[in-house]
């Protein structure tokens, strides 16, 4: 009987010790021991009392300018790489020109020909004057009828209507072999300004449609300075001011402060582009403020990110001022 009853304690004990040890490791897998871990870089800090902070995109000085064919074709060459300097007008790439060469020719052919006919018009009318003039210098009315004279007449004017007709004609045809010499101009894409090459998503044979692009064919700047198009909340719009400091720091580089210049405050709130993070709202409306800095002192990248720290007036809770409450 006493083994009979130690056998069902043994029974009922160790299941509830080895369900004691299950529930211990669950909850030692599910809560983890927190340890504080130091930030992989020092977060920025603001160096002015009163500060508006906002988050910046580098960009050229120019703005970043997509560059696109104004005439759908396919691509025969690309003569620029990433990096490149140009001058204005310089070629970037150039589309199949084989037809519109071809057009070009033609029209040439015609206006040579409608400036030959316009030639042939004028000694046409030369002739007839001569002839007029001839009629018209006898002296005796016997020898020549009036019906004839008027007809030498009417012939001079028919000659002048068709020389005007042939010299109309003629830069009728020059235009048009203009208008073709422009279609072929247009086939090759030139730098609409002076700057840098920054990217080129263009390869000989690839088709290259006209207008703007969801990927720009050729991306290019001026980068003499770049430029940080910095968004602060609208609700901070009040206490921005043209003459307030101001200073960015690169990510990672929060220690190394680059001095900016304030170029101007753009006059539209629009929405947020420059998130932070998946879960910031998309809907913040926002104040864009156009700061300037040197490249040469502080290299950085186009489209890198900058958080930008600017010195501001002081609001209403430093101010230790309180809001005025709404008339009742």
């Amino acid at each position: 009987m006493p083994t009979s009853r130690r056998q069902q304690i043994q029974r009922l004990i160790l299941p509830a010790v080895a369900g004691g040890c299950l529930i211990f490791a669950i909850s030692a897998v599910i809560r983890p021991e927190r340890t504080r871990a130091d930030p992989p870089a020092t977060p920025p800090t603001a160096a002015y009392a009163s500060t508006v902070a906002g988050i910046g995109t580098i960009e050229p000085q120019s703005e970043l300018i997509a560059v696109a064919a104004e005439v759908p074709g396919v691509i025969r060459s690309v003569l620029v790489q990433p990096g490149d300097r140009v001058a204005q007008g310089q070629p970037l790439f150039r589309l199949d020109s084989r037809a519109a060469q071809a057009a070009v020719a033609t029209a040439q052919a015609d206006a040579a020909s409608a400036q030959a006919a316009a030639r042939q018009a004028e000694v046409a009318l030369a002739d007839e004057r001569q002839r007029l003039s001839l009629f018209e210098a006898v002296d005796d009315p016997r020898a020549l009828s009036g019906d004839e004279l008027e007809r030498r007449r009417f012939a001079v004017r028919r000659a002048e209507a068709a020389l005007a007709q042939a010299r109309a004609s003629a830069a009728a045809a020059r235009a048009q072999a203009q208008a073709r010499r422009v279609d072929l101009d247009r086939l090759t894409v030139a730098a609409p300004i002076a700057g840098r090459i920054f990217r080129v998503d263009v390869r000989p044979g690839e088709y290259a449609p006209a207008g703007p692009a969801s990927q720009p064919l050729i991306a290019m700047g001026e980068d003499a300075r770049l430029h940080v198009r910095a968004e602060f909340d609208e609700a901070d719009a009040g206490r921005l001011t043209r003459s307030g400091r101001a200073y960015g720091t690169l990510r990672g580089q929060a220690e190394r402060r680059i001095p900016l210049t304030l170029v101007r405050i753009e006059p539209q709130v629009v929405e947020k582009r420059a998130l932070s993070g998946g879960s910031e709202r998309v809907d913040t409306r926002v104040v864009e403020v156009i700061f300037a800095f040197d490249p040469a002192a502080a290299p950085a990248y186009l489209g890198q990110r900058m958080d930008v720290f600017v010195e501001a007036a002081p609001s209403a809770t430093q101010a230790g001022t309180r809001p005025a409450e709404p008339a009742r």
